[in-house]
């Protein structure tokens, strides 16, 4: 048996900008395995990947910045506001990235804690919940959502919104999680948060015979 079957396998996802990183870090800092689908999906377009040739040769010279990597901002407006494309990029990227994150959690190797917690920003829209335990869902207000999306990626509300409106509602990813975390903005409380679950899944998980 594999060691990614014998841990207790966290999903974390929520919509953009609610604080799926923050609630990562939480469990990282009680000693999980912590992995991230983004820096992931930043992996497999590496120049030189075969996914990284497969978007090039999807989406043209464009969308390379000049140190050959792929410009990112360039990919995401063209998601935005080019009909097709976003599909287009999933299909291309869905595969491997999930492939790639079985890989490196079957790879995971415990030390303090019999627990690995993974970022997956599309989880649901993946498919990939029968890969987890239990799924966490990151929730903050609307508004909220939009003011970290702009400051993140420093473009207006506007886009923001439309960033927003492209995903799974927030409402429908809450109703198909195990357990919800409010952000409210305030990392100590929701690493108090993190605290409280990881103790009860302990208990109710990894305690048993």
């Amino acid at each position: 048996m594999s060691r990614w079957n014998k841990m207790l396998k966290i999903g974390v996802t929520g919509s953009a900008g609610s604080g799926k990183s923050l609630v990562c870090e939480g469990f990282r800092r009680m000693g999980l395995i912590t992995l991230d689908c983004d820096e992931i999906a930043r992996q497999v377009v590496e120049p030189g990947q075969a996914a990284y040739n497969q978007v090039v040769t999807a989406f043209g010279p464009k969308i390379v910045a000049s140190d050959l990597t792929l410009d990112r901002p360039a990919l995401r407006r063209m998601i935005v506001t080019t009909k097709g494309s976003r599909e287009k990029l999933e299909s291309i990227l869905h595969p491997v990235i999930i492939s790639e994150t079985v890989r490196q959690m079957d790879e995971a190797v415990h030390s303090k804690q019999k627990s690995c917690a993974v970022e997956v920003p599309l989880l649901f829209e993946l498919g990939m919940e029968n890969l987890f335990d239990v799924i966490v869902v990151v929730a903050a207000a609307d508004s909220t959502l939009v003011d970290r999306i702009a400051g993140r990626d420093g473009v207006g509300r506007e886009s923001a919104q439309k960033l927003l409106a492209i995903q799974m509602p927030q409402s429908e990813k809450i109703q198909k999680a195990d357990y919800v975390i409010e952000n409210r903005g305030e990392p100590e409380a929701v690493f108090k948060s993190v605290g409280v679950l990881y103790r009860k899944l302990v208990n109710q998980r990894l305690t048993k015979k």
